[in-house]
């Protein structure tokens, strides 16, 4: 599970950096840095919808092997219209579960089905 916490931080940080470059978040391919290249021995990462100028959400969801023993997990990197930076981690309450996500509201950012955990 740490491994799933790390890469959703080092993801989120990158998602604010390409922003604020861009103007617009990016794609799990485009950030720089190892963010791109992410290789997770326990998940599956993938995209939720595409990113746009509001934010960027990807999901973590355990390996067949492992999908009974560790949690799930969601993450998104958000900019409100204030222009303030938001980034959130959510985890599945147990592991049984697979219905954890994220909701952004303008670059306000919340967990749907699970626990924020940042």
């Amino acid at each position: 599970q740490a491994e799933a916490r790390a890469a959703l931080g080092l993801i989120n940080r990158a998602q604010q950096g390409y922003r604020y470059e861009k103007g617009t978040f990016a794609t799990l391919s485009e950030l720089a840095l190892e963010a791109a290249t992410i290789s997770l021995k326990f998940y599956n990462i993938s995209e939720v919808g595409p990113p746009n100028a509001f934010g960027a959400a990807y999901e973590l969801d355990a390996l067949t092997p492992f999908n009974n023993d560790i949690k799930n997990y969601a993450g998104a990197a958000g900019q409100t219209a204030a222009g303030a930076y938001t980034g959130i981690v959510c985890e599945d309450e147990t592991p049984l579960e697979d219905n954890v996500s994220t909701s952004n509201s303008a670059g306000v950012l919340d967990c749907v089905n699970g626990n924020r955990i940042n």
